[in-house]
This record gives structure tokens, sequence and C-alpha cells, in this order.
């Protein structure tokens, strides 16, 4: 379609709008859904996939939804993301007008994320945490295991649970796009820990588990800088309280973009993802506090839980769930640059081999492709989940 032609249609759909409801009212409802009317018209006859995030461009649905819906365009699928703010009618007439051979669902966090909502459309559901260990998702996500076609979960946690509620599931990591500016070397690096946990509040038994660690740091260290993100207006800043008692120089980072959170690891030295199991939501934990560190040349600590094993070597990485071994590595690491820098560069490469976002988009087109498994120009007669 040329651009005459995709500005009539357009233009079309806007007096059609106006016709059936107030002015004012349509213009608001057209203005969220004009950055989607260009995919729309131009679908074309090969395989397509909708996507409906959770929220807008910011962590995980930037990550598993925004960058993959880019990354696999090159892959030859066309793309629609359905925004966030749009009403369940909204998302009804547009995937109706685009028809897609799949949609790909981010989890039940959104309300009108609700695979009944949309029957006689194949649904992906891709779920990256454990929110089934949620109380006010786990009906939800529950419910929605009937009407899916897949899920895409974030780790083998997950995975085996959808699986024993009878969705079948693959296991995809979540992935990063990566950054281009310069990672600073080591040796110019401030001797700052950092703990990449988004709400550090909620996370309670890794709060212990860390502030064990940076007071055994702090006994030899005293003063020792450890940095928290995530702290949102409500949370209670007396939080770093014991870790200033231990003798920790703590700060705590608001919530942010995901560009000034990447910024943020910029004079990091060491990096902390600590999972305890006590906490069953922690179980379905993979990587998505890890990938900031990655991208950014920060070698990595994490315990020795979820699929961390299945990624992170000795060159690459330090595995335990030892609080004395994690305290003994933050030490060592401090003091040398160079076994700093040469674990972050076996790292990043491994970040971008198995973790990115190009990476994260081969295994999707490969699970999609299996899905429908019809070539670009044949989607007829493929097997839909049953309607509502």
């Amino acid at each position: 379609m040329d651009n005459g032609s995709l500005g009539s249609a357009i233009f079309g759909q806007i007096v059609k709008s106006l016709s059936r409801v107030p002015v004012l009212s349509a213009m608001r409802g057209f203005l969220r859904e004009a950055p989607v009317w260009p995919a729309v018209l131009r679908r074309g006859r090969g395989r397509s996939v909708a996507f409906l995030p959770s929220k807008g461009r910011e962590m995980s649905s930037l990550l598993r939804i925004h960058a993959i819906a880019e990354s696999i365009r090159g892959l030859g699928w066309g793309t629609v993301v359905i925004p966030a703010t749009l009403t369940l009618a909204q998302r009804q007439r547009l995937l109706a007008l685009y028809a897609p051979d799949v949609i790909v669902m981010q989890g039940a966090r959104h309300p009108l994320n609700r695979p009944a909502l949309y029957p006689g459309h194949r649904i992906v559901y891709d779920m990256d945490d454990a929110d089934f260990h949620l109380p006010h998702l786990a009906d939800a996500v529950d419910a929605a295991m009937a009407d899916v076609a897949l899920v895409m979960a974030g780790s083998r946690y997950v995975a085996d649970w959808c699986r024993a509620k009878g969705a079948p599931a693959r296991v995809v990591w979540t992935g990063t796009p990566i950054s281009r500016t310069v990672r600073r070397d080591h040796r110019y690096r401030e001797p700052v820990v950092a703990w990449a946990q988004s709400a550090p509040v909620d996370y309670a038994g890794e709060r212990r588990f860390v502030l064990d660690v940076m007071s055994r740091v702090a006994a030899s260290r005293p003063g020792v800088r450890l940095r928290l993100f995530g702290r949102r207006a409500t949370d209670d800043p007396a939080m770093l309280d014991a870790f200033r008692a231990a003798g920790v120089a703590a700060e705590w980072l608001p919530m942010m973009s995901y560009d000034r959170y990447l910024r943020a690891f910029d004079d990091v030295a060491v990096g902390l993802s600590p999972i305890c199991p006590e906490n069953p939501f922690s179980r379905g934990k993979s990587f998505g506090k890890v990938l900031a560190y990655l991208d950014r040349g920060v070698p990595v600590i994490a315990s020795d839980e979820a699929d961390h094993s299945l990624f992170f070597t000795p060159r690459t990485g330090i595995l335990s769930n030892d609080p004395a071994k994690w305290a003994r590595a933050i030490d060592r690491l401090l003091d040398d640059a160079t076994a700093r820098q040469e674990m972050a560069d076996a790292a990043f490469e491994a970040l971008e081999r198995r973790l990115s976002t190009a990476a994260a988009a081969q295994e999707i087109d490969a699970c999609l492709r299996d899905l429908l498994g019809k070539s670009a120009d044949d989607t007829t007669d493929l097997p839909m989940p049953r309607a509502a």
C-alpha cells in the first residue's frame, strides 16, 4: 500500500469512528490507536503475529514484547503491538482487521490479557515470572491454561507448572537489546556492589541474604558501597538502616526509565543476583535482573538456583548459595580489576549468543513456526484453541 492509499485508509477509519460516537471521545480513542494503524493496514499474506503487552515500553514489556516484535520482523514476520492503553473493544476491532495468525499475550498482569476475551484467536501466552503464586493473579493464570495453544515460559520452573496444568510450554529466556554505549573499563570503576532487584522491599528473604553477605564484607572493608534499585514513593527508607548499622554505605535509587537504569551500572564493580527458593514466587526467576549487569559489563555473583547453572560457567560468573563464599568473592573481585574485566568480557560474549534480543527472537521464531506448522504463504486449516 502506497503512502497515499495508507493515508486515505486511515482517514476513512477516522470518519467511520466519528460517525458512531461523540467527536471528542472518538478522537481520544483514535489518537491512542493511531500508531497501530499503519501496521494493521499493511498486513500482507505472510506469517503475522499481534502482541498484547502488559505495559508500555518498560522493563519486562520492553524486553519480552516490544523489542521482540521489532526483532522478528527481520525473520519474516509481520507484527503489530496493540498498546496496553486500548479498550477491549478497540483491541478486538484491531485484531479482527489485522487477522493475525497468532497472538502473543504477555501474562495476566493487564486486566484485558485474558485469552477467553479473544475467542477464535490462537493465543501464545508469554509468562516470565511465577505469577500463579501471586494471589491476585493466580485464578486468571490458572484459567488461561485451558485456552492457550502454547506458553513461552521464562524458566523451567514456570514451564513445568504450565505443563502440569495441561498447557504446552517451551522455555524462552528473556533477552535484552545490546546497548551501544561504551562499557567502562574496570580499571576506572568505583568499588560499588549492586543488587538490581526492582522492588527489594518485596523480597524479604533475598534482602536478608544480601544483608548477611554485605555485613561480612563490611567487617573487613568498612564503608563498602551497596546500590539498591526500585525505590517507590510508598517504600520506607528505613529499610536501609540495617545495612548502614552493619557498616555498609547503602544507597537506594528510585524507579527510573530503562535507559537510566542501565546507565546506573556504568561504575558498578560487582552485581548480586540472589534467589531464595523458600519464596515460591522466587523459584520462577531466571535472568531478568541479571541482564543489565551482563550488558553493562558487571561481573555477576548469583545463587545456584533457577536456570542460572544452565548459563553461567566459572568463566562467566560465580554461583553459590553460601553467603560466606559470596563475601569472599566480592572482596576478591573488588581488589582485582583484571579478574573483573575478564569475567565481564566472557559473560558479555555469552549474553550476545544466548540472552540478547536477537537470540530470544530466534527462539520465539522457532516456537511460532513450530506452532503454525505452515509456510509463510500457507496459514489455512491451522488448529485453533477452543472458543470461550
